[in-house]
């Protein structure tokens, strides 16, 4: 009796609400098996939820002003009912979610998940990284405190390095010729609204690709697929058997719900014990920031470390350009019948090569003090102080060839990586800083700048690191 009243309500309430085409072509659909780890895409799903929940719950707090923006989060964290744990989950959110995202990614190149029919859900999904990326960026620049203005100031570096439009790209991001208040109302508005709204359509777009051409099959990565014609009947014949197929409510949304409620726990688990991220202090935007970037970002920034000074400039405006037209180009270039990883070497290395360098670097960073982002600014002059215009010249080339990734100058630019310039033990003569500049002693981390640098360069420099390594007689 109980159940016939359920049944009834149910198909009154499908009639009545008009969902019964979502119910018989979307839960009740019969799909391939697949391995539980699989529920990544239900995983990115279901952080993207708790990113909407508790982003929408600090926008009744949060003030997108410079004067008030900092404080604002402040209020949050310390004073607001729960206001901690709100902010600690939307940030270890969005953490999970690029690392899933990452996850993702991988596994669909391990099982070929861009080769036909799947070319459009491939593409999508690639449109969907780059906002997510982006969303993941433009979060913690919210915070307006050093690490964010730090953060603007290399985003701002990377659009000045784009050919023709860098310039252009810079002052549409930020309002002005300068930063300020409305960089940050413009970072406010992408990240609550424009961003949003697009990953929303994006996201519509993906599962309905998904559902209109499933994941790829057990039955696809075992045998050679070579038509879009071929994948789908191979596809439906997996689904409809006993043994291989499934229906996808409740079977396989208990699995996939299984692994995003694990990595959900995790998400409060980490909120508990570690809390939200910790504020450094209020960004000022006419002083010299400290460098640090979010924990997602460390593999980037030892890589970066990694490269000569010469070429990381380039390397951060090229580098996401590559990725993008590469996976853009992917699913173009890559057209054989093989689906399955133990098949495709150059797949299932490419992947393991990937993990390996995000893990590898990630640590490293995290057992460095130092950052190897190159900072476009010069070193500040202490104050009243002035330079000949040889030493000027010779402290702009010192921004310009990276020198201030590793060097601080009188404590101005936060870098352990190499001796502050004015704390070295004992003033230089101009033929020792020449020398050293021309060819660093063997078993230094340092360029040799001869040959990398023209001779008026070098000379500028040693104008201005003999002029620098006095700055302390002035603080």
């Amino acid at each position: 009796m109980r159940r016939s009243l359920h049944r009834r309500l149910g198909a009154w309430a499908a009639d009545r609400f008009g969902w019964r085409p979502v119910r018989e072509h979307v839960l009740e659909r019969r799909v391939a098996k697949s391995p539980w780890y699989f529920g990544d895409g239900a995983t990115m799903l279901a952080l993207l939820g708790v990113l909407v929940v508790t982003g929408l719950g600090m926008m009744l707090t949060y003030s997108p002003h410079p004067d008030a923006a900092y404080s604002s989060i402040r209020y949050i964290t310390e004073r607001q009912p729960m206001g901690w744990f709100v902010r600690g989950l939307h940030y270890w959110s969005a953490g999970l979610l690029m690392f899933m995202t990452v996850w993702h990614v991988l596994r669909q190149i391990l099982i070929a998940g861009y080769k036909f029919p799947r070319e459009g859900t491939w593409l999508v999904g690639t449109a969907m990284l780059v906002v997510i990326v982006t969303m993941a960026f433009t979060g913690y620049l919210l915070r307006w405190d050093e690490r964010a203005i730090h953060a603007v100031r290399v985003a701002l570096h990377i659009l000045g390095g784009v050919p023709w439009i860098g310039e252009a790209l810079v002052v549409l991001v930020q309002g002005d010729e300068q930063p300020g208040a409305r960089l940050l109302t413009r970072l406010f508005a992408i990240h609550v609204a424009l961003l949003p709204l697009l990953l929303g359509a994006l996201v519509a777009w993906h599962i309905y690709l998904v559902i209109l051409h499933g994941v790829t099959s057990h039955g696809e990565r075992k045998k050679l697929t070579h038509t879009a014609e071929q994948q789908k009947q191979r596809y439906k014949a997996d689904a409809h058997d006993e043994e291989k197929g499934e229906t996808f409510y409740p079977d396989t949304m208990a699995q996939s719900g299984a692994m995003a409620g694990i990595v959900l726990a995790i998400a409060v688990v980490l909120v508990v014990v570690r809390g939200p991220a910790a504020l450094m202090p209020e960004a000022n935007l006419t002083e010299t920031s400290f460098p640090a970037e979010e924990w997602w970002w460390w593999w980037f920034s030892a890589l970066v470390a990694l490269l000569p000074p010469a070429v990381a400039p380039t390397f951060l405006v090229l580098f996401p350009l590559v990725v993008l037209i590469g996976m853009c180009l992917l699913p173009l270039v890559d057209r054989g019948p093989e689906r399955g990883y133990r098949k495709r070497p150059l797949a299932l290395g490419f992947v393991v090569l990937t993990v390996v360098l995000l893990v590898g670097l990630s640590g490293l960073r995290l057992r460095s003090p130092w950052t190897g982002w190159p900072v476009g600014e010069p070193p500040a002059l202490p104050p009243d102080v002035m330079l000949a215009p040889e030493a000027e010249t010779g402290r702009l080339l010192f921004a310009r060839h990276g020198c201030t990734s590793c060097h601080s100058v009188a404590g101005a630019g936060g870098r352990t990586v190499a001796v502050d310039l004015a704390e070295m033990e004992a003033p230089r003569s101009r033929q020792y800083l020449d020398d050293y500049i021309r060819r660093p002693p063997p078993g230094v981390a340092m360029p040799a700048y001869e040959g990398w640098a023209t001779e008026e360069e070098i000379q500028r420099l040693v104008d201005y690191v003999l002029v620098a390594q006095m700055f302390r007689t002035h603080r």
